[in-house]
């Protein structure tokens, strides 16, 4: 019996083991296996990235992550510095030949002159004065405009000064600054043309007046005499040549009293500081005279006497 009781117990140790060791492979939860794991947490906090690392590499494809790494290759220049002068020399070459050709051919010559402005002086005089002529360089002759207008001024007294104006066609417009004739003074048994500066013109002397323009008579001061030259050469070229005579016969009412003769037939009587200024209403006088022929008063006021009353 002794025997049998030791062994039991030996028995009975082998096949517990051999349970215990069936229920350990069979059993799913491994939480008594601590040390196993403890092992496996770690692993997976090693593999675990940030958040924000993770959505990166998740929206982005692998190639775009590759491109963004590619090094920067630093571009080779197209031309050598040679070259590129080569090309800056040739190309300069090219418009001053262009240039050259340009200055050479009709385009760049004067083809036209037109002359505006003048009042007694022909085209040709002004042409003659200024020394142009057609087929001049077109952009040295608007560039030298002023050294042509002093010389016209120079050349004829009539020629105060010049303008120039480019037009369409390869023209040039000319505008005159005329200083006008307004009638003829007597000298002997010749008549010369005078101006409105006071300038007589010596050269150009005439048996009688021409073009319509009045006779100054009776002036024995230069200045009076200028005085009424400005006044008149304001006056438009029809009124001008509507008066035949101008005669300077002061008074005492007036010591500036001009008579003026019109080619109508009637007199005026008017200062000679207004005359400018008065004589310019005359013609809407005139018209309202029915063919009547007076005296027009134009010192003060405005008055018709016709004659023989």
């Amino acid at each position: 019996m002794a025997k049998e009781n030791e062994s039991k117990p030996k028995g009975t140790k082998s096949s517990d083991i051999q349970a215990h060791l069936d229920a350990l492979l069979s059993e799913d939860d491994w939480s008594s296996l601590p040390t196993r794991q403890s092992k496996e947490k770690k692993a997976r906090r090693e593999l675990k990235l940030p958040r924000r690392l993770r959505e990166t590499f998740a929206e982005e494809p692998e190639d775009s992550v590759a491109e963004s790494f590619e090094p920067v290759v630093e571009s080779e220049p197209i031309l050598f510095p040679y070259e590129s002068g080569a090309i800056l020399s040739a190309t300069a070459l090219t418009v001053l030949a262009g240039v050259l050709i340009y200055l050479m051919s009709p385009l760049s010559q004067v083809n036209h002159y037109k002359v505006v402005g003048s009042e007694s002086l022909s085209k040709q005089a002004v042409l003659d004065a200024a020394q142009l002529k057609t087929g001049r360089p077109l952009l040295t002759t608007l560039h030298q405009a002023d050294y042509f207008s002093k010389m016209a001024a120079q050349r004829n007294p009539q020629i105060s000064g010049l303008k120039f104006e480019l037009g369409s066609d390869n023209t040039i417009e000319i505008k005159v600054n005329e200083i006008v004739k307004v009638g003829y003074v007597k000298a002997d048994t010749h008549y010369y043309p005078i101006l409105e500066n006071g300038k007589m013109l010596t050269s150009a002397e005439a048996d009688q007046p021409v073009g319509g323009l009045p006779l100054y008579d009776n002036f024995t001061s230069v200045a009076d005499l200028k005085l009424v030259l400005a006044e008149f050469g304001k006056l438009p070229l029809a009124l001008r040549r509507s008066v035949s005579e101008i005669v300077w016969s002061p008074t005492k009412q007036n010591n500036q009293r001009l008579e003026l003769y019109m080619n109508d037939g009637n007199e005026v009587l008017i200062s000679a500081d207004d005359l400018a200024s008065k004589l310019k209403y005359y013609p809407a006088m005139a018209a309202s005279l029915d063919n009547k022929t007076g005296i027009a008063d134009l010192q003060v006021g405005a008055y018709f006497t016709p004659y023989g009353q």
